[in-house]
């Protein structure tokens, strides 16, 4: 993307523009686009709106945009695309364009930093790579809007979820953009969240009772079933299995690509990162001990001589007690709601999900998809990297130096 920048700009006044660059006093404070054009500011001025409703100038929205390849060209359709919808409900607000710039794919985690060798950068101080390893990166752009009512909402999300498809580009529309400046707590799925797998799926694969635990798991996990009553069900079937099970799947559990990313960005970052699964203490607590989770909660198998009873200790876990955990966290920590995040897969997750500032399902299940503030489809873990780079974006400034 280092070019993005040059070529988003190219239909800008040529001679604005070359001043502006040429001034080297001079910060740019404000790009913005309006039907076809790319507007630059040294001042911050209002953004706009034709629309003087106040039930529709009241919030302010961002778009937030992760890729692996952040082209001009998909941009350039993109804000296209979004600015005729704008025109089309009579609200031709102007959409600011807030500095690219990069987040860690793998490896060290680091501070968002410029995009190099563009010829707008932000006025971040680039961070060095740590330990001078070389690193992949993603690359982030964040748009801001105005006016955006509940059916325009709804007209970007369909337009977004095409485009998004047809790029690999994954986004977030937003109201709040939680900040890694500031402490902040995220609260994650176990199963097919933090690891790719369903581990009570694979204990009864060993247990020889492997098709019939995942039909039902899949069904739960689709809100087809009550979920307390599902989880029961099917650990009965697991009555007599060795515990030596669950330290044959413990020791093969295969972590989402980016979890360690994420878990060292939280950490650098002073945020906390806890557990809330409806699997089990086995593993959340396996995964506590390896990676440094600061909590874990999860249900407790009964086991009797090194033998599961079929039965679980205590309540279950469920959807109410993952959204009562997040919050619990936040007031242990003192963190303010908008630094809440919470991430998983599941229907189970739902109320988690809609109770943090921040809700991002991961490679989810359809309802969830549908109903989930933010969904990501082509990231695993390094995704949420990326979103919670957004903020450092907002903050920056257009410069010429």
């Amino acid at each position: 993307m280092t070019q993005l920048a040059e070529t988003l700009f190219s239909n800008t006044a040529p001679i604005a523009w070359q001043q502006l660059l040429n001034l080297q006093s001079t910060q740019i404070k404000q790009v913005t686009y309006c039907q076809g054009q790319f507007n630059i500011s040294a001042q911050q001025l209002p953004i706009t709106s034709q629309n003087n409703n106040s039930e529709h100038n009241s919030s302010h929205y961002y778009l937030t945009l992760i890729g692996t390849t952040l082209t001009a060209e998909a941009v350039l359709n993109l804000l296209s695309a979004l600015s005729q919808l704008q025109l089309s409900a009579q609200v031709s607000g102007d959409i600011i364009v807030y500095p690219p710039a990069t987040y860690p794919l793998t490896k060290s985690p680091l501070a968002t930093y410029p995009l190099e060798n563009s010829p707008l950068t932000s006025s971040a101080t680039p961070q060095a790579i740590i330990d001078g390893n070389d690193i992949d990166q993603g690359e982030i752009l964040v748009l801001g809007f105005t006016a955006l009512s509940d059916e325009l909402q709804q007209q970007f999300k369909h337009t977004l979820t095409s485009w998004s498809n047809d790029y690999h580009i994954d986004y977030a529309l937003s109201q709040t953009l939680p900040s890694l400046e500031q402490p902040g707590v995220v609260l994650m799925d176990m199963d097919s969240t933090t690891i790719q797998i369903e581990c009570i799926d694979e204990i009864a694969k060993l247990a020889g009772v492997g098709e019939q635990v995942a039909a039902v798991t899949a069904r739960a996990m689709n809100g087809e079933l009550d979920f307390a009553e599902s989880l029961r069900s099917r650990v009965a079937t697991l009555t007599n299995c060795p515990e030596a099970v669950l330290t044959q799947v413990a020791d093969a559990m295969p972590l989402m690509p980016g979890l360690e990313l994420l878990i060292a960005t939280l950490h650098q970052a002073n945020w906390k990162v806890a557990i809330a699964s409806g699997g089990f203490t086995y593993f959340a607590k396996r995964l506590q001990d390896d990676l440094g989770f600061d909590a874990v909660y999860a249900n407790e198998l009964e086991i009797e001589n090194g033998i599961l009873t079929g039965k679980v200790i205590g309540g279950i876990v469920d959807a109410q007690v993952k959204a009562d955990t997040l919050q619990a966290l936040a007031q242990e920590y003192d963190i303010t709601p908008q630094q809440t995040v919470a991430i998983g897969d599941g229907a189970n997750d739902l109320i988690m999900l809609k109770s943090a500032a921040l809700g991002v399902a991961i490679h989810a299940k359809p309802i969830v998809q549908q109903q989930a503030q933010v969904a990501l489809n082509h990231h695993d873990l390094e995704g949420l990297v990326g979103l919670l780079q957004a903020a450092s974006c907002v903050e920056s400034s257009w410069s010429a130096s």
